[in-house]
């Protein structure tokens, strides 16, 4: 056999991927054995072949030589193979490399054994030249594509981590939220959860300069990749605003549908509440665009206002109306994402906006200071904290 490239087809069969960088170690007393398979795996391509020829020496040219495939023979280490394949299948280093037996004896019991001891396949001696070929480059092949998923796998996992981490420092700071609402007469607490690494909803709080504050939380349809794209293009547009609309909400929120029009591709929208907490006015103005409905709690009880409005996003010159709502010393608000009131139960019934009222109301009347810990803790016993969907809420207080 000379030095020359491996032929693209044996025996008429397209050999496939390129294996010349995959290793293999041939574990085999005979010398003529070792010499025949090495030739077999030069006509599959492979060319980076080690050998070990008692079994002392197997598991470290495994390690030094980083090996992809081992052939070990049953017979190998003067008695039996076997107890040797279960040892390297024991080590976590070689868990997952395939493992072919050779064997002079064909028989069920014996494939058996060879199989519960860790072996991936079993050969017949005398080797076959088509069948050994066929055989360890299917292994070869299916080792490589599943490295190569694990990288992808890890790569996007990695990607994702930082995506959740970028997708984390868009949500206010607690310290910074605390200090905002503590100047303004206010209390401010935020939930904000994720289905999947990254999510769609999105929110956040800003200090106007007369003094009032606004509030604005969104909820970018579907979740995951996808909906966190989008929840980073909506933080960008926000940022980029006209400085008159964060006092006017309808003015807002038809200057971000305009903008989301022209980017968001068809099928995809967002739904949002903005709301200006004005407290030298003891006055809630805002503006939605189809978003769950808020809750509004005063000394006469809760009630849900009206959220409806486009959708962010489908319709060009979309308009949205202003309204008003009394904001007193006392008086609360919480705004939530649909991943609340569209979670079920062991049961599968959904909590909605009644159950959601009911969970307010035992939350203010065992914990009024900070009731939306209580919510959540309460909302986690009925539902769990494994989400289908994102989940956003935010409680603002008068004090």
């Amino acid at each position: 056999m000379t030095g020359a490239s491996p032929p693209n087809s044996l025996y008429g069969i397209d050999l496939g991927i390129p294996l010349d960088e995959r290793r293999v170690v041939i574990a085999d007393e005979s010398a003529f054995n070792r010499k025949t398979l090495a030739r077999f795996l030069q006509w599959a391509g492979i060319r980076r072949v080690e050998f070990a020829a008692d079994a002392d020496a197997v598991l470290g040219t495994l390690e030094r030589f980083d090996a992809d495939l081992l052939i070990l023979d049953t017979t190998f280490g003067g008695h039996d193979g076997i107890p040797l394949c279960r040892r390297i299948r024991q080590d976590p280093r070689f868990r997952d490399m395939p493992i072919v037996m050779q064997s002079a004896l064909n028989s069920d019991h014996l494939r058996t054994v060879c199989f519960q001891a860790g072996a991936t396949d079993v050969i017949s001696k005398p080797v076959n030249p088509g069948e050994c070929i066929a055989r360890v480059r299917y292994h070869l092949e299916r080792r490589a594509l599943v490295q190569e998923l694990r990288s992808f796998r890890e790569r996007i996992e990695r990607d994702l981590r930082q995506a959740r981490a970028m997708q984390l420092a868009l949500v206010p700071e607690p310290a910074a939220v605390a200090a905002l609402a503590e100047r303004r007469g206010l209390a401010v607490d935020a939930v904000f959860r994720s289905s999947d690494e990254v999510g769609g909803d999105f929110w956040t709080i800003v200090e106007l300069d007369d003094g009032r504050v606004g509030l604005f939380a969104a909820d970018l349809s579907g979740h995951g990749i996808a909906a966190a794209i989008n929840a980073f293009r909506l933080h960008t547009l926000l940022a980029r605003v006209p400085e008159g609309a964060l006092a006017d909400p309808a003015l807002l929120l038809h200057d971000l549908n305009g903008r989301l029009n022209e980017i968001l591709p068809v099928g995809q929208f967002a739904t949002a509440f903005y709301g200006v907490f004005d407290t030298a006015a003891d006055q809630l103005l805002y503006a939605a665009a189809g978003t769950t409905s808020p809750i509004l709690g005063n000394a006469a009880g809760l009630r849900a206002i009206d959220s409806a409005g486009p959708l962010l996003g489908p319709f060009a010159g979309a308009e949205y109306e202003n309204r008003v709502e009394p904001f007193r010393p006392g008086d609360h608000l919480l705004v939530y994402s649909d991943g609340v009131t569209e979670a079920r139960d062991a049961f599968d019934r959904m909590l909605g906006e009644a159950g959601l009222l009911d969970l307010m109301a035992r939350a203010l009347a065992a914990a009024p200071e900070r009731p939306l810990h209580r919510l959540m803790a309460d909302f986690d016993a009925d539902h769990g904290q494994r989400l289908r969907d994102d989940l956003t809420a935010i409680w603002v207080a008068r004090r």
